[in-house]
């Protein structure tokens, strides 16, 4: 993949020519300097590009550092030598050379976006660092009257370099769970490039994240049409059909069914399609698939907790909680541990038991904040133990929080928190009315 696109790049490349006077410090137009030279850069540069074509990467990475050290101004050589530096395992050589263009080339989009991609996993800030220089220069660059001047291409070039900028920058905002400016980036990524495979598939991923499941929907579905087949692409949808309100488990299993003809059965799609035939109501199924999901390697506390819900569902409310715990036991990730205090709650609602259920949507709050649900849950709690000003207060805030544009898989929980909150205070009226 990085091989094809150092193709394109590189076939992109207009032909050199003697270039204005003056240092271009952006990269984008001609080097400047003496013909002669200037040509003797190009014809090893187009030798480097053949013999790359041939997959002779050796001689190629060759030809392209005579032509740079040749022509020091010549960007496309000097990148396309840091490229393969990479492509062949030398990452320290390609930091070394996309900071040394970062340097010579301090307005360029393309070095500072790659650099920030090859330090993302060890140097994350410096990473985010790189993403925003390079997305500041190609907005300042596309305003450049010498950039338009240069010709469609010139911009054309800028252009596909500040959409993979964005893209850069909205997986890396993705990954910090900045999910908002993620989508922000890579919205702007597919404005400047609307074929980029991959800005669809990370917004879909992005807008899951966020709850926007219809969106994210959208956003997997032009990934396949530009890359079809993809499992990948195939399993976010499915997770968009589950997530929903209400779920649609018939379109996520025949989206999961696909995933699997590409790739073969993998925890990941078992776990899914286990939570498909759970909301189709075929338990049996849904605990085999679970199971096989357990076998394949799948978090053995995410399949207690599914297991535990396939419990809850056949009245086997032991068995259940026994699961709840076990999934306790085996993680410490705040947010599942959460989803499982959570349920034993509503195990203690279903037995009538507020005082305990009153305790474990308490603890699911604390663990993973705002946990909207749980508090809502809570409040009714607190209203049935009595502690009816708790009640209001707590239901009110939390109403308030949500607005009037709730989240619409808690839709049913506020409707019901907006049924009591208005009992509570029709009760509290009357009383005050009655004294």
């Amino acid at each position: 993949m990085v091989r094809a696109a150092l193709i394109l790049l590189v076939i992109l490349t207009t032909a050199l020519a003697p270039g204005r006077t003056g240092a271009d410090p952006s990269g984008y137009l001609q080097p400047e300097g003496d013909a002669r030279t200037i040509e003797k850069a190009a014809r090893l540069f187009r030798d480097g590009v053949r013999l790359l074509e041939r997959g002779s990467t050796g001689p190629a990475l060759g030809k392209f550092r005579q032509a740079g050290r040749l022509c020091p101004a010549f960007f496309e050589a000097r990148y396309n030598a840091a490229k393969l530096e990479g492509e062949r395992g030398s990452r320290e050589k390609a930091v070394a050379e996309l900071e040394a263009l970062c340097r010579d080339f301090p307005t360029n989009v393309r070095a500072y976006s790659d650099l920030g991609q090859l330090l993302v996993e060890t140097e994350p800030d410096t990473a985010g660092t790189h993403f925003n220089t390079a997305v500041t220069n190609g907005e300042k660059l596309l305003e450049d009257e010498a950039i338009t001047a240069a010709g469609a291409s010139t911009v054309a070039q800028l252009e596909a370099d500040l959409a993979f900028a964005y893209h850069n920058r909205g997986a890396w905002r993705l990954g910090q769970g900045e999910f908002a400016d993620a989508a922000a980036d890579l919205t702007r990524s597919i404005e400047l490039n609307d074929a980029n495979f991959f800005s669809h598939y990370a917004l879909g991923l992005t807008r899951l994240q966020q709850g926007e499941y219809g969106e994210a929907k959208a956003a997997f579905k032009r990934a396949k049409a530009l890359r079809r087949p993809f499992a990948d692409c195939s399993i976010g949808l499915a997770r968009a059909y589950l997530g929903e309100t209400p779920p649609q488990p018939a379109a996520a299993l025949a989206e999961l069914k696909e995933a699997e003809k590409a790739t073969g059965t993998t925890a990941q799609t078992e776990t899914l399609c286990g939570d498909c035939y759970r909301l189709l109501g075929d338990l049996e199924t849904a605990a085999e698939r679970y199971a096989g999901a357990l076998e394949l390697g799948a978090d053995p506390a995410t399949v207690a907790l599914k297991r535990a819900v396939v419990a809850r569902d056949r009245k086997d409310f032991g068995r259940a909680r026994e699961l709840l715990d076990e999934c306790i036991e085996r993680t410490d990730a705040a947010p599942l541990l959460a989803r499982a205090y959570r349920h034993l709650g509503e195990l203690d609602e279903i037995e009538e038991r507020d005082e305990a259920a009153a305790a474990h949507f308490a603890k699911a709050i604390e663990l993973d904040p705002p946990a909207y649900g749980a508090r809502l849950h809570l409040g009714a709690c607190l209203y049935r133990l009595g502690r009816t000003d708790e009640a209001e207060q707590h239901l009110a805030a939390v109403l308030d929080e949500l607005g009037e544009a709730p989240p619409a898989a808690l839709a049913a929980d506020v409707a019901s928190a907006r049924k009591l909150l208005d009992r509570i205070r029709s009760s509290t009226d009357n009383h005050t009315h009655t004294n």
